[in-house]
């Protein structure tokens, strides 16, 4: 999974009969090279509970080293929670699998997770927490869904990293009460997008007019209109009480200098919003895409196989979600903070490039660490062993 490949084993027992050893000793502390049913037993037999402490481990480091003080926001952190579907099959199912009944009279077997990461408007890497396994859970007749899930997540945070305070950011699904009750438990604060369907008097509140503006103009030329009204009603009738802004991107056409304006979203905080932090405020809001684009996305289409059946039979399905995470987590870390790394990355045009060329050196030469294949890769050139 580090190396983004389902067919690394067979490289590394070649290269342990050549050398006695291989990569897979070298740099993971693997022993014995286990076959791939072998893999999936042990793996069905593992608490995901007990991979958590890696998570917590990993974001322990990152804050010693003063990388994580760059994600900062407003003195807090911006934790997006969301859900993905990573397995889906109409045939091959387990006891934890959700189910979704199709037109075709068919059942659709699925597993699906609630994923918190931390962001920042400003760097492109995110760093995942412990995920939230949705599931058919045992004596419970009603199936599990995404906000239940994102509402463990929540308590799982705090319980693993009890003095991060969080800026929580979702879609409309998460712009409740329930679920906005339980983040205020701890103090912490949210950011929300809303939307016309959900949330219809925030809407009528905006459609009366009377919102605060502010414009930047970007350097292509195209404007931004911040808007914000404070003090709405999230419902009509509640006691949650928010600011809520919007944001409009104003374009002109270059041969008939049309204007058009388009609405880029509307979010709802109980943070204090004002003119003097509305952009950077947005900016925050919009961070919350990077779930998508810059985790989901990646998992999914960047060499990881998200959603290749690694095993499944007995429930391990979870645990290789795990694991994928935490291979993709390492390589965020890579990007910022590994010296080596970078100067790599910075020898391709892509990041697949890189691991494409890297998979091929893993898989011939044996290296004594990552460090040293890194090297290696940098001279350009390797020799024979003699």
């Amino acid at each position: 999974m580090f190396y983004k490949s389902p067919s690394l084993l067979a490289f590394q027992e070649r290269m342990s009969k050549k050398y006695h050893r291989n990569n897979l000793q070298t740099q993971f502390g693997v022993r014995n090279t286990p076959k791939d049913n072998q893999m999936r037993e042990i793996m069905s037999t593992i608490d995901p509970e007990s991979l958590s402490p890696v998570f917590k481990n990993f974001l322990t480091r990152l804050q010693r080293s003063n990388h994580l003080k760059r994600y900062q926001f407003d003195g807090r952190y911006l934790v997006t929670i969301d859900g993905t579907q990573y397995y889906s099959s109409k045939g091959v199912s387990c006891p934890r699998c959700l189910e979704k009944g199709l037109r075709s009279g068919e059942t659709n077997y699925y597993h699906s997770v609630a994923q918190p990461i931390i962001s920042h408007p400003e760097l492109k890497q995110v760093l995942p927490l412990m995920p939230e396994e949705i599931s058919q859970r045992d004596g419970d007749n009603k199936q599990d869904c995404e906000v239940n899930a994102a509402k463990r997540a929540i308590d799982n945070i705090r319980k693993n990293h009890p003095r991060l305070s969080c800026i929580y950011m979702g879609d409309a699904l998460y712009a409740t009460a329930p679920y906005i009750d339980k983040i205020r438990e701890k103090g912490d604060k949210f950011i929300f997008r809303v939307k016309s369907g959900s949330h219809k008097h925030i809407f009528s509140i905006i459609d009366e007019g009377g919102l605060n503006s502010v414009e930047v103009t970007q350097k292509n030329g195209s404007r931004l209109v911040h808007k914000w009204r404070k003090g709405v009603e999230l419902h009509k009738g509640s006691s949650i009480i928010v600011d809520v802004m919007q944001l409009f991107s104003i374009t002109t056409h270059k041969k008939t200098g049309k204007q058009k304006s388009t609405l880029v979203g509307t979010w709802a905080t109980d943070l204090d919003v004002t003119e003097e932090n509305i952009e950077a405020m947005v900016k925050a809001a919009r961070a919350r895409w990077k779930i998508e684009n810059e985790a989901f996305n990646c998992l999914k289409n960047d060499g990881y196989k998200l959603t290749h059946n690694w095993g499944h039979v007995k429930g391990e399905s979870f645990n290789f979600y795990i694991l994928t995470l935490l291979s993709f987590y390492m390589h965020q870390i890579l990007e910022l903070s590994d010296q080596l790394y970078k100067k790599c990355r910075e020898m391709t045009h892509a990041a697949y490039a890189l691991w494409e060329e890297l998979r091929v050196l893993f898989n011939r030469f044996l290296y004594e660490s990552w460090d040293a294949l890194l090297k290696d890769y940098i001279a350009g050139f390797k020799e024979e062993p003699t």
